[in-house]
């Protein structure tokens, strides 16, 4: 009969977790980064636009945004069925690598300091209130980070062998006087009778 579950301290403070923890964590943010934006230049590419005008619509979507974009756009530009195929696994693969990055960022870390291991608290409200503390491994944590960028540069090679990398804008599109603050500079200057273009600049 198994006796009783020793009790043990953990230390929630993120500083007090060790350097080679916080560099797996910090590996698996850059690789998402790096994968996050493979996805915005595959609906760019989709779209047909360049990438600063990918950028415009992409930023502010939140990831399952991108990926019904990226699906919904692929399945009008593509018609090679088994390329949609193997877009559909790509993203599959990469929405995946997304669920072991949230598992990393958002969730509770804590530290044990009598034994020097690492535990993840992890919690969950769907429908009911759940959580649980698993112990974590620097190896664990490097396998998620190297899942995820494997898979964005797979969703890379994919677009690029099927064309679908956004263009270079073709010059410099300046709009610093466009922005809301220079615009509101302008329409003062012209309610006191000054001369402005439309560029902003007085004459």
């Amino acid at each position: 009969m198994a006796g009783p579950i020793e009790p043990f301290e953990l230390d929630f403070n993120p500083f007090s977790l060790p350097l080679t923890f916080l560099r797996a964590i910090g590996l698996v943010t850059a690789a998402t980064g790096q994968t996050e934006n493979e996805v915005e230049q595959l609906i760019a590419g989709c779209l047909g636009v360049d990438f600063e005008y990918g950028m415009a619509v992409t930023l502010h979507m939140a990831m399952p945004q991108r990926f019904n974009a990226a699906r919904a756009a692929a399945e009008i530009k593509l018609d090679d069925l088994d390329a949609l195929d193997e877009l559909d696994e790509l993203l599959d693969r990469v929405e995946k690598a997304f669920e072991g990055r949230n598992s990393v960022v958002h969730h509770q870390w804590a530290f044990e300091p009598a034994t020097g291991r690492v535990f993840l608290v992890k919690q969950s409200a769907r429908r009911r209130v759940e959580s649980d503390v698993v112990e974590m491994t620097v190896t664990e944590i490097n396998k998620i980070a190297s899942e995820m960028y494997d898979a964005g540069t797979a969703l890379h090679a994919f677009a690029k062998k099927h064309g679908l990398l956004p263009a270079f804008p073709p010059g410099p599109r300046p709009r610093h006087h466009k922005s809301r603050a220079a615009r509101k500079i302008r329409r003062a200057a012209l309610l006191k009778g000054g001369k402005v273009n439309r560029n902003g600049n007085t004459r």
